[in-house]
C-alpha cells in the first residue's frame, strides 16, 4: 500500500510539473511572439521559418496527437495545447481511480471512476465544439447584415469580410478572419467559405456560400443576395426557438428522470450504507447496477431523439 501510494503521488507530482513548465513555455512563446512583431525583419522571418519550429517544441512532446484530435481542440475554443488537454485527460482517467483504491480498495469503483475519467474529455470536447457552432449560428445572421452593409458602402467582398472579423467576437469572427486572409493570399473564394462551412457543419453557411458562387458566376447584387440570406436565416433561427421552445418541457422531463435514480443512489448511500451495500458487494448487485447504467443511456438517448427535430 505504501508503495503504491508513493508511485502514485510520483506520477501526480511529474504530471504537475509538465503542467507548470508548459505554462511557462507558453509564457515565454507569447512574450517571444510579441517581441518579434515589433522588431520583425525579414532575417528574423526567414530564421524564425527555419527553426521557430523546433523552437516551439512542447516539454509533452512524449503525448503523440492525432491531427483530427488536433482540429477538434482547436475547433472547440479550449485554451488548451493539445499535449496539455492529452495531459489533463490521462490525469482524470487514472488519478481520481488511485486515490479511491487507495482509501477504500474497490476494483467496481475504481473501475467506473475510469471510464467516467476517460469519457469525460471526449463529452467536453464535443459539448464545447457543438456550443461553438450554436454561437455561430446564433452570430450568422448579424454577420451578413455587417457584410451586406459594407457591401453597399463600396468596400470589396474581402473588405466586407475584415469588418466583419473587426466588430463582431468569437467565433464567427476569426472564422470570417481566416476567409479574408486566405482570399488576399490568394486562395479562391469558393474554397475558403467551403473550409468554414465544413469546420462549423453549418446549413446557413453553405447557403451564404452557394450565393456567393453563383453571384461570381453570373452576376448580380451580392448585398441583395445576402441581405435575402439574412433574412431567412433569422426566420430559421426564429422557428428554432418556438421548436426548443415548445420540447423544452420533454427535454427537462428526460434530465429529471435520468438523474433522479443517481440521485437516489447516492443519497441512500448516504444515510444508510449498509441497506445499499448489496449492490457494491455481490455479484447480483454489480449486474444490476451494469444493467442499470445501460438502461439510463438508452433511455436518455431514446429522449434525445424525440426532441431534437431535424429541419
Amino acid at each position: 500500500m505504501k508503495w503504491a501510494t508513493l508511485i502514485a503521488g510520483m506520477i501526480f507530482a511529474y504530471c504537475l510539473v509538465h503542467l507548470l513548465l508548459s505554462g511557462i513555455d507558453r509564457y515565454r512563446l507569447r512574450v517571444k511572439k510579441r517581441l518579434d512583431a515589433i522588431s520583425s525583419d525579414k532575417a528574423a522571418d526567414e530564421k524564425k521559418g527555419r527553426g521557430g519550429k523546433s523552437k516551439e517544441r512542447s516539454r509533452l512532446g512524449f503525448l503523440n496527437v492525432s491531427q483530427s484530435m488536433k482540429n477538434q481542440i482547436q475547433l472547440s475554443g479550449i485554451k488548451l495545447r493539445p499535449e496539455e488537454f492529452m495531459l489533463v485527460w490521462i490525469l482524470l482517467i487514472f488519478v481520481p481511480a488511485i486515490i479511491s483504491f487507495l482509501i477504500s480498495p474497490s476494483a467496481l469503483r475504481s473501475g467506473a471512476l475510469i471510464l467516467a475519467g476517460a469519457v469525460s474529455m471526449p463529452l467536453y470536447l464535443r459539448t464545447k465544439i457543438n456550443k461553438r457552432r450554436s454561437l455561430f449560428e446564433r452570430q450568422l445572421g448579424d454577420a451578413l447584415l455587417v457584410l451586406s452593409n459594407g457591401l453597399r458602402a463600396g468596400f470589396s467582398f474581402a473588405q466586407a469580410l475584415d469588418n466583419v472579423a473587426r466588430d463582431l467576437a468569437d467565433p464567427i469572427g476569426p472564422e470570417f478572419k481566416s476567409i479574408g486572409r486566405e482570399i488576399q493570399l490568394g486562395g479562391d473564394i469558393e474554397s475558403a467559405l467551403t473550409k468554414v462551412t465544413e469546420r462549423m457543419a453549418s446549413a446557413d453557411m453553405k447557403l451564404l456560400t452557394t450565393a456567393v458562387v453563383v453571384q461570381q458566376q453570373v452576376g448580380g447584387n451580392l448585398a441583395d443576395i445576402i441581405d435575402t440570406i439574412a433574412k431567412t436565416i433569422r426566420e430559421r433561427m426564429s422557428m428554432k426557438r418556438s421548436v426548443k421552445t415548445m420540447t423544452a418541457q420533454g427535454r427537462i422531463s428526460g434530465r429529471i428522470i435520468g438523474l433522479l435514480p443517481v440521485a437516489m443512489l447516492i443519497i441512500i448511500s448516504v444515510i444508510n450504507p449498509g441497506y445499499m451495500q448489496p449492490f457494491f458487494t455481490t455479484t447480483f448487485g454489480h449486474v444490476m447496477l451494469v444493467v442499470g447504467v445501460v438502461m439510463e443511456v438508452l433511455g436518455f438517448v431514446v429522449i434525445h431523439k424525440i426532441v431534437d427535430i431535424k429541419f
